[in-house]
């Protein structure tokens, strides 16, 4: 069994129609604490229901590999290959001399090869790190920068580079991720619905968060290469900014 996003705001939209119903039932021949049983009665079948719902989409989720269809195509170092790790590391010393030059590093990712895409997934976030930590002011607390969107990019390049297949592959654990993405926001939502809890978020609120969960999860690293470093406000290294 799979699930979509469609199902699952299907399921959303469902359990608000039956608790809408519960709570608005009525019967004439029911005393008014009568009917008070009646509708609690109908909203806890509506919960236990939808309960049950929820866990199926949940467990869809689970089963659900798609996220990783690209993960045999992505750009990695295997250690226990001499030759290859050597390859690796020259095409890093050559990445942070043109960071040194000047060039961002979606710059590098733009026109890398698949050797210099395996020497920046492996060895950029410890360079990120270093330069980030290297900029902080005395006072400041030290969090690991975020490098995903240099992963992104190195995915993206990557895929172009293999062609049809990895784009193909790409593509699909991007939806993937975004479906998982979306799913997370919306059926934790739902969960404390479900369970009858007061929920400080409203079905609006959680709704456009679970959109923006979405939407984050499916970008690529286009964004890096066409801006050439928006990193350099994550990573703190001012040597890959360019002068524009």
């Amino acid at each position: 069994m799979r699930t979509s996003k469609e199902q699952i705001n299907a399921t959303v939209k469902a359990f608000g129609d039956a608790m809408h119903a519960a709570r608005n039932y009525t019967n004439p021949d029911l005393t008014p604490e009568g009917l008070d049983k009646e509708r609690e009665r109908l909203a806890e079948r509506a919960r236990s229901t939808y309960a049950k719902e929820v866990d199926g989409h949940r467990s869809s989720l689970y089963l659900d590999r798609d996220r990783s269809a690209f993960d045999k195509y992505r750009p990695k170092l295997d250690w226990n290959k001499p030759a290859d790790v050597a390859k690796a590391q020259s095409k890093w010393t050559a990445v942070q001399g043109k960071l040194d030059a000047g060039l961002s590093i979606g710059q590098v990712i733009e026109s890398a090869d698949a050797t210099t895409l395996v020497a920046i997934n492996e060895f950029y976030p410890d360079h990120a790190e270093a330069a980030h930590a290297g900029a902080l002011t005395r006072g400041q607390q030290y969090e690991a920068p975020d490098v995903s969107h240099v992963h992104r990019a190195v995915d993206d390049r990557a895929a172009d580079i293999g062609g049809h297949t990895d784009r193909s592959a790409l593509q699909t654990s991007r939806q993937a991720a975004g479906l998982h993405a979306y799913a997370d926001v919306t059926l934790a939502h739902l969960d404390k619905a479900v369970a009858g809890q007061v929920n400080g978020v409203s079905d609006l609120h959680a709704a456009i968060s679970a959109q923006q969960a979405e939407a984050e999860a499916m970008t690529g690293g286009s964004a890096l290469i066409a801006n050439h470093d928006p990193s350099t406000a994550d990573t703190g290294q001012e040597a890959a900014a360019v002068s524009e």
